[in-house]
């Protein structure tokens, strides 16, 4: 009798343990992957690397947390996330969903912008709580008090008046206020509202901010245009970054609502 129980335990523990590995392999990838949201609108080549493997972009197909998505020279794409916010991407861009939350109707979201262009349109959480949404670069953090606005990252390119840096990230903002700072010191950023952009150069502080298309930033309507498509967000009024005129203070504090200016050149860093 004892050599039967011990025979029937060692046959039981050894199922045990080809159920649990079963269970692990099944469940694994499941757990791992988390809906985020899905294409609307695709043009151009736009693919997602997930887990590694490589799936083409097209309206309907869903976007998971940890998904690394990239268009190609012509490519476009529109992603709406559960919580209703808009992602944007412009032509040669390449993005990576890294966090996407909803915890009690707040919403916690991060993207790595590691090339290109993004388009930002975030939706407030109930109850009109601020979500907490950033757009990492390989330079920079933008983090938003608002809610639309465009990232871009570009490297290996010297802009004239920034001597030694080849690292750029800008922002164009064009509701409410996004806070951009250095990667390095995050609380140590400039706030720029809405009708206003801002360039980071390498690791220093950001420009002060200067009117929509007046620095040289560039925006997803400057991207688009040079690759010779058009933005897919309707603008809101004309101009050359496609986003409303900024409001402008009393005449004696902004004179550039008065006469007329030539764009400014960067400041020397």
């Amino acid at each position: 009798m004892r050599r039967n129980r011990s025979h029937y335990s060692a046959v039981f523990g050894a199922e045990l343990l080809i159920i649990s590995a079963l269970v692990l392999v099944v469940s694994g990838p499941a757990l791992a992957q988390t809906a985020a949201g899905s294409f609307v609108s695709v043009s151009g080549q736009v693919q997602i690397q997930r887990a590694g493997a490589t799936i083409g972009a097209a309206s309907g197909v869903g976007v998971d947390v940890a998904d690394r998505i990239v268009t190609g020279a012509d490519g476009h794409g529109v992603i709406v996330l559960n919580d209703r916010s808009r992602l944007e991407l412009g032509p040669a861009s390449n993005i990576t969903l890294d966090e996407f939350t909803i915890t009690g109707g707040s919403t916690s979201t991060r993207v790595s912008l590691v090339s290109g262009v993004l388009r930002s349109l975030v939706n407030a959480a109930s109850g009109g709580a601020p979500a907490n949404y950033q757009v990492h670069t390989p330079n920079a953090v933008a983090s938003v008090r608002g809610t639309r606005f465009d990232t871009a990252y570009t490297e290996n390119i010297i802009r004239s008046g920034y001597q030694g840096c080849q690292r750029y990230t800008d922002i164009s903002v064009y509701q409410g206020t996004v806070n951009l700072a250095p990667l390095a010191t995050p609380n140590a950023g400039q706030d720029v509202g809405a009708g206003y952009e801002s360039t980071l150069p390498c690791d220093k502080p950001p420009t002060t901010p200067g009117p929509l298309g007046m620095t040289g930033a560039t925006s997803l309507d400057s991207a688009t245009a040079g690759a010779g498509g058009g933005g897919l967000f309707t603008a809101t009024s004309p101009g050359s970054s496609g986003a409303p005129a900024p409001a402008c203070p009393p005449p004696s504090a902004c004179p550039a609502c008065t006469i007329p200016v030539t764009p400014p050149h960067p400041p020397t860093i």
